[in-house]
């Protein structure tokens, strides 16, 4: 079910709707069925801000149909955003970039400050550098160029939900070397973190993807995303952009 939040007497109503996309228990002929859908509970929950609201509807009804996806919510306005995001637990946001208009960086500042755990993936008709850096300095976990396909959507999604950066390497990069102190002297963190969690925070600083960050330390990407978790929890961030960030406030040392 894809529902749409509307705003009814300054609260939330949450309507629930069937339309939207095919049919979930009716594959199309010559396609293999579904896996069998994960719970809602277990599934990446999706909140779609993104307009006109004929795409929206398309869009949340595409991803509604997948196993591992749970659109709950389609909004357009940002204090409904705000509201369902509170709502859901550790919801990613598809935020369209070009129709939320010039305060879009805001918007996304807003939902990471007061929903620290939800991840924005943003959608833009305009990738450049200046783009992606901007929405991810704002708090933004990725974003996909509106040209691409669903499918390249829906990996992004999945990236970010696992707690990756999805966006051009260069322009990460950027984006992080503001964000955090590349000397990083002060000793403030020895007390918090490990040797293997600094390794592993300065590689996440310079916008390594786990795969990356396990082949540059020879160890196992498992044992990079166990150390990641305990990073985020001692942060308690839900993402590298914001770990970063906490890098960057709690001047962690860099070990050359």
């Amino acid at each position: 079910m894809v529902q749409r939040v509307t705003s009814e007497g300054g609260g939330v109503a949450v309507s629930e709707s069937g339309q939207g996309g095919p049919s979930a228990t009716a594959p199309a002929a010559g396609r293999s069925p579904a896996p069998p859908r994960t719970s809602r509970e277990a599934a990446t929950k999706v909140i779609v801000a993104v307009r006109p609201s004929l795409w929206a509807e398309l869009l949340a009804g595409a991803l509604a149909v997948l196993p591992d996806l749970a659109v709950v919510a389609r909004v357009d306005d940002e204090n409904l955003l705000l509201q369902a995001a509170a709502m859901a637990e550790s919801p990613v946001v598809l935020l369209d970039y070009e129709a939320w208009g010039p305060g879009t960086e805001a918007i996304v500042a807003r939902i990471r400050r007061e929903n620290p755990k939800t991840r924005v993936l943003v959608l833009a008709r305009r990738a450049g550098d200046d783009v992606v850096v901007g929405v991810l300095r704002a708090g933004a976990t990725g974003l996909v160029g509106k040209d691409r396909d669903l499918a390249t959507v829906v990996a992004a999604i999945r990236a970010v939900a696992g707690g990756e950066a999805w966006a051009n390497r260069i322009a990460t990069a950027r984006a992080l070397s503001q964000l955090a102190d590349p000397d990083r002297s002060a000793h403030g963190r020895h007390s918090l973190l490990t040797r293997r969690e600094r390794d592993i925070l300065d590689r996440v600083c310079d916008g390594l993807r786990n795969r990356e960050i396990a082949a540059a330390l020879g160890i196992s990407e498992k044992t990079v995303k166990t150390h990641l978790g305990s990073l985020f929890s001692k942060a308690r961030v839900g993402s590298r952009m914001a770990l970063a960030r906490w890098a960057q406030q709690v001047e962690s040392p860099r070990q050359d």
